[in-house]
């Protein structure tokens, strides 16, 4: 019954905050101050929420069981396990290298192709099957493809991770150049600017900030995506160790691998804000 009482106690301040704090209207724009304490309240309520459904010393007295949810402090005490037994440094710069590359071989193919087919019709048409299966056909079944090609190689990893990115970006650079408005080229052509200077020096830079944010966002789809590219034939990498919990009922270590996952993410995802601040200082005002 404590329990429950701080659950609830702590549940309800946290929610009384976030909509004192959120009390700005719609689509106004939020202070970055605000904007982190709104973010750090859902931690903590999620934390105390993960605490209160997994307290108890026997599995028995807990709302969910170790196997389904393990309770905070074993999963920080699966870390030591997953460091020195399993190699979770190197799976950690493994499978950064696995998402990276993919996803700048993607980078080079997609964003050119997709401004030319965001500008010229002709190409749009040419190459629509490719912007077409991104939004119909499931990532999943570019494991066995790049299997059939590849085979189990090192190069199926980041064949699959390249395609899984190039299928994501392309149509969203395509949207990006297609919205770039008329007003732009207008101007541009009134002062003699050939086909290939509207191209690469209006319509590429005006929507660069956009593609920023883009990239940004496949950039951490493709982090999704390592579990999936490193469940075949991997010995070494964290969709690796997460196959490896899975398989041992190391439910802990999962949820450890899990967490490290989405730590990197975060810290991914601050890095391209910054660069994006500090590439398009303009936008610094806008909510990031």
């Amino acid at each position: 019954m404590t329990g429950f009482l701080l659950f609830a106690f702590v549940f309800v301040g946290l929610v009384t905050l976030a909509v004192r704090l959120g009390r700005l209207g719609v689509r106004a724009d939020l202070p970055r101050t605000r904007a982190v304490m709104l973010t750090a309240a859902f931690v903590v309520l999620l934390l105390t929420g993960w605490w209160f459904v997994t307290r108890g010393e026997k599995p028995e007295d807990r709302l969910l069981a170790p196997l389904i949810l393990p309770s905070p402090i074993e999963v920080l005490k699966a870390f030591p396990a997953l460091h020195f037994q399993q190699g979770l440094v190197r799976s950690v710069v493994t499978s950064f290298t696995r998402v990276t590359t993919g996803f700048v071989l993607a980078v080079i193919v997609a964003v050119p192709l997709g401004v030319y087919m965001g500008t010229f019709p002709p190409v749009a048409a040419f190459f629509r099957p490719l912007a077409l299966i991104g939004a119909y056909v499931p990532i999943v079944v570019f494991i066995p493809l790049t299997l059939a090609w590849f085979g189990l190689t090192e190069v199926q990893k980041y064949g699959f991770l390249f395609i899984g990115c190039f299928v994501a970006l392309l149509p969203l650079v395509i949207k990006t150049i297609s919205d770039v408005p008329a007003a732009y080229l207008d101007v541009a052509v009134t002062k003699g600017a050939t086909q290939w200077q509207l191209v690469w020096q209006v319509i590429f830079p005006v929507a660069l900030a956009d593609i920023w944010d883009h990239l940004r966002g496949v950039y951490g789809v493709g982090w999704g995506w390592i579990i999936l590219a490193e469940v075949v034939n991997a010995e070494k990498g964290l969709g690796y160790l997460i196959s490896v919990s899975e398989r041992r009922g190391h439910t802990a270590s999962l949820y450890a691998v899990i967490i490290v996952i989405v730590l990197i993410a975060v810290a991914c995802d601050q890095l391209w804000r910054a660069g994006g601040r500090l590439l398009f200082p303009y936008r610094n005002t806008r909510a990031a």
